[in-house]
């Protein structure tokens, strides 16, 4: 599997993680100096990404679907769509950016939000 398509199922399992709530298993996916930059702050490093995922987006039973894709090279850009149970009519948009390093491991995560839908 080249980085390309490695990129590519890390963005996948990432999704597929945080719908069945597998910390353990989206925790996998990152390197050890793993980054996530969000707009609630930087995570860096297993412990750190450990205390975000767990402790908030584990608990906001949120359900993901991959509306978009593109990937090239060790990136891979997906964009989201975030439905929570507390919030059905009001979905979550975002763009997720993801970088992995030569063994196919999250290195970097970057995700932008925006709160509507704009159509």
């Amino acid at each position: 599997m080249n980085l390309t398509e490695r990129v590519r199922a890390a963005a996948s399992t990432y999704c597929d993680c945080i719908n069945r709530k597998d910390l353990d298993g989206l925790l996998a996916i990152f390197a050890d100096d793993g980054e996530l930059v969000h707009p609630f702050g930087v995570f860096s490093g297993k412990h750190k990404l450990a205390e975000f995922y767990g402790g908030l987006v584990m608990l906001a039973d949120t359900q993901l679907t991959i509306a978009r894709e593109a990937a090239e090279g060790r990136v891979c850009t997906i964009e989201v769509i975030g439905v929570s149970p507390q919030a059905p009519d009001k979905p979550q948009y975002a763009v997720d950016v993801f970088e992995v390093n030569e063994q196919g491991l999250v290195k970097n995560l970057s995700i932008y939000y925006r709160n509507f839908d704009l159509k």
